[in-house]
């Protein structure tokens, strides 16, 4: 059994500082009233994986996976202060202790801290880190400001983290609008570092926006344009039919990236060429001057209360069928190298250079066309069902996640099982270790 050491207890006890202090103190020096609002919640989470069948970036059981038992608590505070002249100050942080198997690793994220001065009535500025999310899509966000935004995959499970940003807003009688700057911040990503460690990430780019956003005939409407080195827009419309029924699109397009398609086509060409020994031509997106992407669905709440999202997602930086096709050959000589142990050396560096392309391109989200669906059900008042499957409709596989919640006014119990489908030589056939049985309890204090 593991023991704290002594720096690893005055680290837990910085961290605990640096997260809550914040908010137990009494704020003072400030004009006019202030009207608190403040909640604490514990959080711990148990996650197991258990590792597939050799697949093709395990061939042959090539890395030896076992079933890995991982745990969390996590204390999130978090605290509003309104002020009687219209500003408002808000906090939100998450203190998190993974335990592993190896030693203990404390660390703190700082979600939020920002001010928000309202110099007139109609006028707003935002000043510190905060949560801002734009877009109209359930699953991801094409028309979104930050590129995580755009992923296949998002994290739900931790409170989401804020980006450091200087934001005005401006409401006029029909629409808003809001034009903000995000510096570049950047520093070291390992356990080393104290920004890293106990403020949260770092940001790659510096980003300037502009969005202006409204309803217009029974539709909510906003449109994004953007600068962080590349130009970028988008489009989001949603609109709400009766009482059951909202359909929405988000609609983003942006600019290519020179050094990164050079980066790609490189990792992409050097996989082709080592397997055929032929060069092939440039993968089609990194041809175009941009890249589109979009996502149509809706919203469907039935009498019962059941809520039906369908989304389909259309990933315009993706691959297309025939250049996956180009990739497979590769990844299947693996296996049968991987059948005889002296070729391990050779087996061991072809999967660094794939893994090394798969990262580049976006993976899991390597193709160009996906389906996602969640359906949510409340069997009783405290007991819900909720399953939701990401399917990759060019080559069929996908990921199927199933989730039993109860829930009270002060606690939750969650138990979640996570599985991807598909055959071996598939998108999501490659997820080695995604086989998952998650249990969660959130209490509030």
């Amino acid at each position: 059994m593991n023991k704290l050491k002594p720096c690893l207890f005055w680290n837990i006890l910085l961290t605990l500082g640096l997260g809550l202090g914040f908010l137990i103190i009494d704020i003072t020096g400030c004009s006019g009233q202030v009207v608190p609002n403040t909640a604490f919640s514990v959080q711990n989470c148990w996650e197991l994986s258990i590792p597939a069948l050799p697949s093709l970036l395990n061939p042959g059981d090539f890395l030896q996976l076992e079933p890995a038992l991982a745990g969390g608590l996590l204390l999130n505070g978090e605290g509003a202060w309104i002020f009687a002249n219209g500003g408002r100050l808000v906090f939100a942080d998450t203190v998190q202790l993974r335990l592993d198997g190896n030693e203990p690793v404390v660390s703190n994220r700082l979600n939020e801290l920002y001010f928000t001065l309202n110099p007139s009535d109609c006028f707003f500025l935002d000043v510190g880190k905060q949560v801002l999310n734009t877009g109209a899509g359930f699953f991801l966000n094409p028309a979104g400001l930050w590129p995580e935004q755009t992923a296949v995959r998002q994290e739900r499970a931790t409170p989401p983290e804020g980006k450091v940003l200087l934001r005005g807003e401006y409401l006029f009688p029909n629409l808003t609008m809001a034009v903000g700057w995000a510096p570049q911040l950047a520093w070291a990503e390992d356990g080393d570092a104290v920004l890293w460690k106990y403020f949260g990430s770092p940001q790659k780019t510096a980003l300037t926006w502009a969005m202006v956003s409204g309803g217009f005939a029974g539709t909510d409407l906003s449109v994004l344009f953007s600068y962080g080195g590349q130009w970028k827009t988008g489009l989001n419309l949603a609109k709400v039919w009766g009482d059951q029924l909202e359909t929405h699109c988000a609609i983003g397009w942006e600019e290519r990236d020179e050094s990164q398609s050079r980066q790609l086509n490189k990792l992409f060409c050097a996989l082709v060429e080592e397997e055929t020994g032929a060069s092939p031509p440039p993968l089609k997106a990194t041809t175009a001057k941009g890249s589109l992407k979009a996502l149509f669905g809706g919203h469907y709440t039935f009498t019962g209360g059941e809520n039906l999202i369908i989304e389909y997602f259309y990933n315009g930086s993706g691959l297309t069928r025939k250049e996956w096709e180009r990739v497979l050959p590769y990844l299947t000589t693996n296996t049968v190298l991987a059948s005889e142990a002296q070729n391990y050396p050779v087996v061991a560096a072809r999967l660094q250079r794939a893994i090394a392309f798969f990262a580049e391109a976006g993976f899991p989200g390597l193709l160009r066309h996906y389906g996602m669906i969640r359906f949510y059900k409340e069997f009783r008042p405290h007991l819900a069902w909720e399953q939701m499957a990401i399917q990759n409709l060019v080559d069929q596989s996908g990921l199927a996640i199933f989730r039993l919640s109860y829930e009270q006014d002060r606690y939750s119990l969650a138990f979640e099982v996570q599985i991807p489908y598909g055959k071996k030589e598939s998108e999501f056939g490659l997820l080695t270790g995604e086989r998952q049985l998650k249990f969660q309890i959130n209490a509030g204090l």
